[in-house]
Parts: C-alpha cells; structure tokens; sequence
C-alpha cells in the first residue's frame, strides 16, 4: 500500500563483488567470463528488465545463436558479466539499501521474534532480521541452518535434502592471437564430453586482448575435480590444442564451479521452509530454470512473497 513503509534491506554476499556465477576475471591483458557466459529472455518480466538495461547501456546482444541462428538473441554484460551484477548492487546503494561483501555467515538462528545472521570469524556484529530470503546453493544453506540449530518441517528438509548440483571446472586461457573461433566467437556443444562450452572474450566484445574459456563437461568435471590444476590441464590440453590452431597460450588459469548448476531444480520458483519466527524463504537458480532468468524470477517471487506477507501482518 501507498503509507507501506519501505523495508529496510541488507543484502549480505561472501564475495569479494556481488556477483557470483556472474563472474569475470582479468588475466594478463585479458577480461574473461568464467560462470555464466550469457543470458537469454522467454519471460515478460524478465524483457522488461532487460529492456532497462539496454537503454542504461548495461547489457548488449551477442548473437541469436552460435552454431546457427534461431531468433532467440543472446545477451551479454558489457564489460563482463559481472558489470551486471554490479549495476544491480549500485542501483540498490542509491535506493538506500545496503548490499554488504566480504562477509560470510557462519548460520542462521531463529529467536523468538526474529532471525539472527552471525558471521565467521566475527567480523561483524550479528545481524536480525524479521524475514530472510537465502539465496545460496541448497547445501551451503541447509548447513547455515544446521549451524544455527533451525530444525526444518520434515517434507521441506526432505525436498531440499534430495537437491543435488553439477560440477564444472572452467579454464582461462589468455592467447598471444585470435583462435578463429568462427561466428560469435563461441562454440555451444552440450553433448562433447570435453568442452560444453568455449568463448572467446575478445569476440564476444568484453576483452581486449584475445582470452578463451573453456567450460568442461559435467562428467569430466566430476572425474577430474579432485585433480591437481597441472594434472586437469594435462587431461584437457590436447582438445584445447585442436581448438586453438595456431594461436599460443601465454597465461592459464583453473577456476572451479562446485555448485555450478542445479541437476534437478525445484519445480516451485521459491520455497518458503519457514514462517517462524518470520518467513524464510528459499530461492535462486536451483528454483525454476536454473538460467540467469529463472535466477531473476526466482528472486522476484520471493519477494513477492516477503511484501505479501507483511501487508498482512
């Protein structure tokens, strides 16, 4: 309602930025995406953020397809796809919100009246909360409760409990020249059972320099995730050979993705596993689709949710 106060927001993230698989990273003179490569829209509620991004110069499209076009354009952050994830945290600095990094829970403790974040290492005072909104993979969040002693309803504990997520391992490879990648610039190839997926930065419009990603498959991230990174490029090294041609590797970097994607999404886009000492709500890319979009929604309907249940209270 209009005479609704505003709620008062804290946005807490364990990263360095805000971001998360909405993750670049410089190397040498190169700018790589390593989590999320790109986003597409099927919503109406996601197209009307997005077209907001586009008249702020934020997201641009990349293409409208990689191996053919299929109408679908594909969209990218300009600068990195974590310059996204940072127009959101400014946006939200503006509106008098406070998005706070660098601090990681350590767990989530329902009182009587409220909900307490504490943090490792107690670098900051506990926070309390009237409402939550947790949007980490499933099991780093089942742990946050454990830790705080917050027993869920049994069918909740069992849903989230049987939630399972895929690895993948990202490599980074800055070239002394363009791999001629062909079209876009980007290979889109789900079933190789080496790269799903293979960018090149410069191509794609973030990077100056050329700069390569190469995101390894599910099951060869699986088998090869305990590896030492030498021994993880060795495995990979003659199919990024085959794909490079005649361009040189200069620098190389292994990024890791333990919680790279959902491998059975929650069918709901959110979950409420409490409502005492206030609503607890479960969101995120492991709610609905797991793209960026589904990411969006998710979050989207949370809040939804939260503001429903304070204009009854």
């Amino acid at each position: 309602p209009p005479d609704f106060p505003p709620p008062d927001v804290l946005i807490v993230d364990k990263g360095r930025s805000v971001g998360g698989r909405l993750a670049t990273r410089r190397l040498g003179g190169a700018t790589l995406d390593h989590g999320a490569q790109f986003f597409t829209v099927r919503s109406a509620a996601f197209q009307t953020a997005v077209d907001g991004w586009l008249a702020d110069g934020v997201v641009e499209e990349w293409c409208r397809g990689f191996s053919a076009e299929d109408g679908y354009p594909r969209y990218r952050a300009v600068g990195g796809m974590n310059q996204l994830a940072k127009h959101l945290a400014a946006e939200l600095n503006a509106a008098g919100l406070s998005v706070v990094t660098r601090q990681r829970v350590a767990a989530i403790i329902p009182g009587p009246d409220h909900w307490s974040l504490t943090y490792e290492g107690y670098t900051r005072e506990p926070d309390e909360a009237a409402a939550l909104i947790a949007t980490p993979p499933v099991p780093q969040t089942i742990e946050l409760l454990r830790d705080g002693a917050t027993v869920l309803p049994a069918p909740v504990a069992d849903q989230l409990a049987a939630m399972a997520y895929h690895r993948v391992i990202a490599i980074l490879a800055v070239l002394d020249r363009s791999p001629g990648l062909g079209g876009p610039g980007a290979l889109q190839q789900p079933d190789d059972p080496t790269f799903t997926f293979v960018s090149d930065n410069q191509a794609k419009g973030i990077s100056g320099e050329p700069g390569v990603t190469f995101h390894l498959s599910h099951d060869l991230s699986a088998r090869l995730w305990d590896n030492e990174d030498a021994l993880v490029l060795a495995e990979v090294e003659p199919a990024i050979r085959q794909l490079l041609g005649d361009a040189a590797v200069t620098e190389i970097q292994v990024k890791r993705w333990r919680y790279a994607g959902p491998a059975n999404p929650h069918p709901e886009l959110s979950l409420t596993a409490a409502t005492s000492p206030g609503p607890l709500i479960l969101a995120g890319d492991g709610f609905g689709d797991s793209k960026v979009e589904g990411a969006f929604l998710s979050g989207l309907n949370a809040a939804e949710e939260i503001l429903a249940t304070q204009t009854t209270t």
